[in-house]
């Protein structure tokens, strides 16, 4: 049986059946501190305890976590809960208001997918509303937010986007630019959901093809810095599930901007596909089978690297300083010796899969 850690992460996503039940009721029910502890740490650093405590629930497996443990994950849950409901609650007033003036913003990311993609809008953190506006309209949209108590943030603002915040702490991350589909508006990049939490009629969301190459571009643009982060790679694994047979594959490779990133795509495709069982698109079916999956062993062990800042220079000077007893700014998870010894064997495996040339997604093998 794999270790504590990668049992639940596989929960998160798994179809169970009895035989898989029974084996995790065992694990879990035989683990001890150490694994427990160690566990949850790893699922925090991947922001996975509120959906692995959810799943637990929903598949009867709560009564066989410990107490303590089982408290410390219920925790995480119930407070993403209320601070997704007030998220969506903001969100709910926000679309309103715009809806009457006419305007067209479109929601990205997080709490999109917690509405509609994730089994419960308390099972993916966010921090904060994400939004893409049109410039032209963003006066008009800066006075609906002034309107809601949402004030601009200028200290954060940046070239592509402006902040907003409220005394409650909630957050608009609205982008006046957006770089990555720039030049292809005609090309019917937005879609309706009809939302399950709002009272608002329209949740206007990038169209499957498009949410599928930002959700990958966006993870890639972070990898240096964040490590691949599980949470996002399930992000991606619901949309899948809910419009892997919407998407059309011309559509995918005018929209990709580069071929690094259908590499990441096919590679978590895979990573998806071997460890959780989920099903591949039909229509990539065929492409993906020459990609070699992402493990979830290489997976922790990049996220923890990249927590190091590894392997860049500064990452070996921060690991050195605190091998020597120096008290680090920032606390950083545990690296086992066998993490430094196989993130040169990742980065081989990295660079042979960039080297596959990609085939015409069009056409069919």
């Amino acid at each position: 049986m794999t270790n504590l850690s990668h049992t639940l992460i596989r929960t998160a996503l798994k179809t169970p059946d009895s035989d898989w039940i029974n084996q995790v009721q065992h694990q879990l029910s035989c683990a001890t501190e150490l694994e427990w502890e160690d566990s949850l740490d790893t699922l925090a650093l991947h922001r996975l305890l509120p959906l692995v405590f959810y799943t637990l629930e929903a598949q009867g497996l709560s009564k066989s976590v410990p107490q303590p443990y089982l408290d410390e994950i219920q925790t995480a849950y119930n407070k993403t809960r209320a601070q997704n409901t007030i998220l969506l609650l903001t969100l709910d007033g926000i679309l309103q208001a715009m809806q009457e003036r006419n305007l067209h913003p479109v929601i990205w990311k997080g709490i999109a997918l917690a509405d509609s993609f994730y089994p419960d809008p308390g099972t993916r953190l966010m921090a904060d509303i994400d939004f893409a506006i049109p410039g032209d309209e963003m006066e008009e949209a800066t006075e609906v937010f002034r309107s809601l108590g949402l004030l601009p943030q200028p200290q954060v603002e940046t070239p592509n986007a402006v902040y907003f915040a409220n005394p409650m702490g909630v957050m608009c991350d609205v982008h006046h630019r957006v770089e990555l589909f720039e030049g292809k508006e005609s090309m019917n990049l937005i879609t309706n959901l009809k939302p399950q939490h709002l009272k608002t009629s329209a949740l206007p969301v990038l169209e499957p093809n498009a949410m599928l190459v930002h959700l990958t571009v966006h993870m890639d643009e972070h990898r240096n810095e964040t490590g691949p982060l599980l949470f996002w790679i399930f992000d991606i694994a619901f949309v899948l599930r809910k419009w892997g047979a919407l998407l059309e594959p011309e559509q995918l490779e005018k929209l990709m901007p580069a071929k690094e990133h259908f590499v990441s795509l096919f590679r978590t495709i895979r990573f998806l596909e071997k460890e959780f069982g989920e099903k591949t698109p039909e229509c990539l079916a065929e492409v993906v089978k020459s990609f070699e999956p992402f493990t979830i062993e290489e997976v922790l062990r990049q996220r923890r690297l990249a927590m190091w800042g590894l392997p860049c220079p500064r990452g070996w000077l921060r690991l050195g300083a605190s091998q020597l007893g120096f008290e680090l700014p920032d606390s950083r998870p545990d690296l086992p010796v066998r993490d430094l010894i196989l993130w040169f064997t990742d980065a081989i495996r990295s660079q042979g899969a960039s080297l596959k040339p990609i085939p015409k997604l069009s056409v069919k093998a």
